[in-house]
């Protein structure tokens, strides 16, 4: 009815302007077999809610009911489906993107049931748990830093596109310099300050698509009591 939708535009211009949580203000969110649930117009928005609601550094882990293949809308208006939490799953590729749009990163599938909980008209329904974090926005800028992946593989690629070889210094932002040494980075890679480091205020923007190799003479650290050609000492072990 006309009052019906009147209500629930006024839900949502609260939650926009008197949310119950305020923002950057939960360290973890976690969740059980919620969002299959919740109305498929409405899962993205929830997402981008849970992002709203966590500090610069948290984490939401959560656990839900999803599909190997998407859901027909036939099984969708099935509503004794609905509540065995089988109409309202993503797939499993929707459910980990839900978390990449909504600005997470470091998105890790933690726990997938090798066995499925129900299959349905050929399509498998299993449960997984995934952890994704959240980190601090702002200006990408220049200060000369770069991040060493240590491997195994011979490169990764983040979810914004950036490819990271295997041993070598890739040039980074202050912001993803700065990222990588928490979780579920930090012991994936190293990260390298310039041998002048360069202050925020006189930092440039960062230019650094597609990615590159830092030249050494950026990284160089000067090293008191180094050796030199001139040096009477040995320098051997």
């Amino acid at each position: 009815s006309e009052a019906f939708l009147e209500a629930l535009k006024h839900a949502d211009t609260l939650r926009r302007e008197q949310p119950m949580i305020a923002s950057d203000s939960v360290d973890v969110v976690v969740s059980n077999c919620v969002l299959n649930l919740v109305e498929s117009d409405q899962k993205k928005s929830l997402f981008r809610e849970i992002h709203r609601v966590i500090r610069q550094g948290g984490r939401a882990v959560i656990s839900d009911i999803v599909s190997d293949e998407p859901v027909p809308e036939a099984l969708r208006q099935d509503a004794h489906l609905w509540s065995g939490c089988i109409s309202g799953a993503l797939s499993q590729t929707e459910f980990l993107e839900g978390f990449r749009e909504a600005g997470f990163h470091g998105i890790t599938l933690l726990k997938r049931d090798d066995q499925p909980w129900q299959t349905v008209e050929g399509i498998e329904f299993r449960s997984v748990t995934v952890e994704a974090f959240k980190s601090g926005q702002g200006p990408r800028l220049e200060r000369h830093q770069a991040v060493i992946y240590k491997g195994p593989f011979a490169s990764v690629t983040d979810d914004g596109g950036h490819t990271y070889l295997r041993g070598q210094p890739m040039a980074v932002c202050h912001q993803t310099f700065e990222r990588m040494g928490l979780k579920p980075y930090r012991n994936l890679f190293e990260r390298i300050e310039p041998s002048d480091p360069v202050l925020a205020e006189k930092a440039s923007a960062f230019h650094g698509s597609p990615m590159q190799i830092r030249e050494p003479k950026e990284l160089k650290q000067t090293m008191s009591g180094s050796c030199s050609d001139n040096s009477s000492d040995s320098c051997c072990c």
